[in-house]
């Protein structure tokens, strides 16, 4: 197995420049994925982002799942990606690794957790990237970096194998340049059911639109018009639990409860050196308390009944993806605070209703990249992303 190859934008963690070639020729023939550094790959370390992490915990002897099909359909593994620290962020930057090089808007970050995989994409390193999406961790950067990322229905992809953050919203997916390409993963990695579902309701949430910035905006309203997305308004689906920043506030409990029992053993063992807002997330779970995430859960079952009734089999919901632009590298604390807050007021809902959604790339006035965001009911996956290809005209 080569162990160096190019990186120009610094999207590979240094012990994962590995290549491997296919089990045997299938339908992904010719195809390379990178791989995000939360997914075991036998004979690899895996990473998760943190050096600690690496080398307290043994070097797999067997791969995640889903490398394993990729594998036996012919795919070529190139690489193991960065990822922010545990998968718990939405920015794209590791005070171990660096920041990944977004080649799609130079200066700024790659989002993230799922960063190298998005910035490997974008640079034309690899064909398409395996990522993970908690709470946008594909979704964001795929917008940030004008690529097309899918992330799948809850518990639909196989997880074994993959260093988990908050079991009730982690899921896998994958980017790409071209949706034919998210196509041809797709007809490996999920269910073989039908693609070809016909959407008769379009919806979007009148909130959703009030917290992106005036491009973003006048962008996504214009394409959603031409492409003809948006139907009607989802009225009265969010306001009973005080709107997407309420949804978010019960989203962070339930998350930073789940991804301290799943962890917090370990970083009380270990004491890892994480980033400041790494660090400060991982100290506000600790001290969540049983309460107030059973509360929260209580708040995402109701909120999850009435968004897939609200969809049922053949209703999409479209919003931003991304309340702006990536944000500039270097930029104030307070300011990527900001964005992260609003950006997941955005991407929220399909996290607690365990939905699919797919990212469809734009590019706002200012020339900087965006993403539209679908969100198709249950198990939609496949149909979403034959959506997509035909949305962009096949390509």
């Amino acid at each position: 197995m080569p162990t160096s190859f190019s990186d120009p934008v610094g999207a590979f963690v240094p012990h994962g420049r590995i290549v491997r070639q296919p089990h045997q020729p299938g339908p992904l023939s010719g195809l390379t994925v990178a791989v995000k550094d939360l997914f075991d790959w036998a004979g690899v370390p895996t990473g998760a982002g943190n050096p600690t992490w690496r080398d307290t915990h043994a070097v797999p002897d067997r791969d995640a799942g889903v490398l394993t099909a990729l594998g036996d359909a012919g795919a070529t593994l190139h690489g193991k990606t960065v990822t922010d620290e545990l998968a718990y962020s939405v920015h794209g930057d590791n005070v171990h690794y660096g920041t990944p090089k977004n080649a799609a808007a130079p200066g700024r970050v790659p989002g993230g957790s799922s960063s190298g995989s998005a910035a490997a994409v974008a640079a034309g390193l690899v064909d398409a990237a395996l990522g993970t999406d908690t709470g946008g961790s594909i979704r964001v950067p795929a917008a940030y970096c004008g690529l097309f990322g899918l992330r799948t229905t809850h518990g639909v992809v196989d997880r074994s194998g993959v260093v988990e953050l908050a079991p009730s919203f982690d899921t896998v997916g994958w980017m790409a340049r071209s949706p034919r390409v998210l196509d041809r993963l797709a007809r490996v990695l999920l269910p073989q059911v039908a693609a070809d579902r016909f959407w008769s309701r379009l919806h979007t949430l009148p909130e959703a639109v009030t917290l992106t910035d005036d491009a973003t905006r006048a962008t996504f309203e214009a394409l959603t018009d031409r492409l003809g997305l948006v139907d009607s308004p989802l009225v009265g689906l969010v306001e009973p639990f005080g709107g997407l920043e309420e949804l978010r506030r019960n989203y962070a409990l339930v998350q930073g409860w789940e991804a301290w029992k799943t962890h917090g053993d370990w970083v009380t063992t270990h004491h890892p050196e994480f980033g400041p807002a790494i660090a400060r997330r991982f100290e506000i779970a600790s001290r969540i308390t049983q309460a107030e995430a059973a509360g929260a859960k209580n708040v995402m079952q109701r909120f999850r009944t009435d968004l897939r009734a609200a969809l049922g089999i053949d209703g999409v919901l479209v919003l931003p993806a991304t309340a702006g632009p990536a944000p500039l590298i270097g930029e104030d604390d307070a300011v990527v605070e900001a964005v992260r807050v609003r950006t997941l007021r955005l991407t929220c809902p399909a996290g607690l209703a365990g939905l699919p959604q797919i990212t469809l790339p734009f590019r706002g006035a200012d020339g900087l990249p965006r993403g539209i965001g679908l969100v198709g009911p249950a198990g939609s996956d496949r149909a979403l992303v034959a959506w997509a290809v035909r949305l962009a005209g096949g390509a």
